[in-house]
């Protein structure tokens, strides 16, 4: 799990600055947290993306909705990646004279199936058993997400500027 720190002293001036209601600020919290959970899932998929040398595509089909929960000390944002193996079926493979190129990852001696539409490679010399070639991405994708630094000065700068903006923007629409 990882944890992010606000400082509350910089909420409370922004707040005692621009002067909203309760019901106003409490608004503006859950707008900006929404819009930073969204802002946190693109820059982690981008992120993910160049780590494990995946199309973006690939990585936000694995993504489910990030959410934003109350807990006892505050708030939380959830994100849930999809960290399964990747089908090489799904890198855009190409058959070559020794097998399969696949993005960057080569296989020799496997082969497309157009029946099955994935790519196999026989486990002996007999017609079967077949296995399916996958790129394994859990171990990459995990190190690479508790490596990041989520309490980097370009996050609260965001979350500043973004509560700012919620705040301003219902104070006008709600007088």
């Amino acid at each position: 799990m990882i944890q992010l720190d606000i400082n509350t002293s910089e909420i409370e001036g922004i707040v005692s600055t621009l002067q909203p209601t309760e019901k106003q600020a409490i608004a503006a919290l859950k707008s900006t947290l929404n819009k930073m959970s969204r802002w946190l899932s693109s820059r982690t998929t981008k992120g993910l993306g160049k780590e494990l040398n995946l199309t973006q595509k690939i990585i936000r089909r694995r993504f489910r909705k990030s959410t934003v929960i109350s807990t006892t000390d505050g708030y939380a944002i959830r994100l849930f990646y999809g960290l399964n193996d990747v089908a090489l079926i799904h890198l855009n493979p190409k058959k070559t004279s020794t097998g399969i190129t696949a993005s960057k990852r080569k296989v020799d001696g496997a082969f497309i199936s157009k029946r099955k539409n994935q790519v196999f490679k026989r486990v002996g010399k007999e017609r079967l058993p077949l296995e399916k070639q996958v790129e394994i991405i859990k171990s990459t994708a995990d190190l690479y997400l508790e490596s990041i630094e989520f309490n980097s000065s370009e996050f609260t700068n965001q979350f500043y500027k973004t509560l700012e903006h919620e705040l301003k923007w219902r104070m006008k629409w709600m007088e």
